[in-house]
């Protein structure tokens, strides 16, 4: 069962308040927003078109309105053909916020709750998990997203979970760092999840990357990459690799970040 199928389940009942919650995102910097909101949508196959529209319309809406609520999306290439809509938070004080006590959103809240149901209508299921972010094992943003991403899901071993995050640390940070790697984040499951699993995430341009390596095999050697990932293999349970590309037709970014 891929990542995606794992955290997906159907929660209609409570579509609307979730996913108006879900979609609220302070303009937090990319030093400090380390609290990590992913939404995942399993679409209708029919309804694939009909769900990006939904999406559009309700970005554009709080674009007209100038919120500073954002988001970017992004479509699963691998796996289960899924989308992922995520938003960075600060502090979590900021998930408390609502679209009914924004100021700028107080004429569109009901244009908005109407989306949101049709969005929820294009779909078959779909789940919302939360990660924190571990900064000193993750790059600052780049300032924009990168055109892919690979997601690498670890089931740690209980036992083995701090000598994991320090073969992070030790080892794998620093080759990513060595390899040129712009964009690259480790987080820790905290709700929706696991708390034994771990995320590690990595920006590339172009599936033809992936036949140099990229991440920490492309600051690694060979036979110093295979060794690594024999001693990860003592560590952790199960592990998988998804791919996924950005949607930036269906992403609402800062403008200098949607570029």
């Amino acid at each position: 069962m891929s990542w995606i199928q794992r955290r997906v389940f159907c929660l209609c009942i409570f579509a609307m308040a979730v996913f108006a919650a879900a979609t609220l995102v302070t303009p937090a910097s990319a030093q400090d927003a380390n609290i990590r909101s992913i939404t995942f949508y399993t679409v209708k196959p029919d309804r694939i078109g009909d769900f990006q529209a939904e999406i559009k319309a309700y970005n554009a809406i709080l674009a007209k309105a100038g919120s500073d609520r954002y988001s970017s999306m992004w479509v699963g290439l691998t796996g289960a053909h899924v989308y992922a809509r995520v938003q960075d938070y600060s502090k979590w004080a900021d998930l408390d916020a609502s679209i009914d006590s924004d100021p700028k959103l107080k004429d569109q809240a009901v244009d908005l709750a109407r989306i949101s149901m049709r969005i929820i209508d294009c779909t078959e299921s779909w789940h919302r998990s939360i990660e924190m972010v571990i900064p000193e094992l993750s790059l600052p943003e780049s300032g924009t997203p990168p055109k892919m991403i690979r997601v690498l899901l670890t089931q740690v071993r209980p036992d083995k979970y701090q000598e994991y995050l320090d073969l992070v640390k030790n080892v794998i940070f620093p080759a990513v760092k060595k390899g040129g790697t712009k964009d690259f984040s480790v987080a820790e499951s905290s709700l929706g999840e696991s708390s034994l699993e771990i995320t590690s995430v990595t920006g590339f341009n172009n599936w033809a990357e992936l036949d140099a390596g990229i991440g920490a095999q492309a600051g690694l050697s060979k036979a110093d990459y295979l060794a690594l990932r024999d001693k990860a293999r003592t560590l952790i349970t199960q592990s998988e690799f998804d791919v996924y590309r950005y949607e930036p037709d269906e992403s609402y970014l800062p403008p200098a970040a949607a570029k």
